[in-house]
């Protein structure tokens, strides 16, 4: 990665196979990439990536997360990168299936111009609506319910 890096002057991103902060760290010493993109699911959760892109801010690099979820995981991911000051882009797609995107969750689109913007009230801000989550569901996979 580092020779690539340094034999071209297209900017080198990587990182939304890695695991945990660690998995960085020779990316990072080694100066072998231009962009990280954490994928939260795969780097550890929020906190974790926090940890990368401070890890990657020390290194004057900037975080474009890799972010292919739902509308919950974006606004997951957009609240997050608001407190990222070496926040970039969020890569994102949700492969030919718009009409679902949009009517996941109850708010409708939350991708506006281009851009998500976190609302100010507590949680994430946007709810699940189960109809069409149910309606998505794989064949005999398990609901995530509490328990009775």
């Amino acid at each position: 990665m580092a020779d690539i890096r340094h034999s071209t002057s297209t900017p080198i991103a990587c990182g939304e196979n890695l695991y945990m902060r660690w998995g960085y760290r020779e990316l990072l010493e080694k100066r072998a990439v231009d962009i990280i993109q954490p994928d939260f699911q795969k780097v550890g959760g929020l906190a974790e990536a926090q940890k990368v892109a401070n890890m990657a801010q020390a290194y004057y690099l900037p975080v474009a997360p890799h972010c292919v979820v739902s509308p919950i995981g974006v606004m997951a991911t957009a609240h997050a990168c608001t407190t990222y000051p070496n926040f970039l882009a969020c890569e994102w797609h949700w492969i030919n299936h718009t009409d679902l995107w949009k009517s996941w969750v109850k708010e409708g689109e939350i991708i506006v111009n281009g851009y998500v913007t976190p609302p100010d009230r507590p949680g994430l801000g946007v709810e699940m609506n189960e109809e069409v989550a149910r309606k998505a569901q794989i064949p005999g996979t398990p609901w995530f319910e509490a328990e009775k």
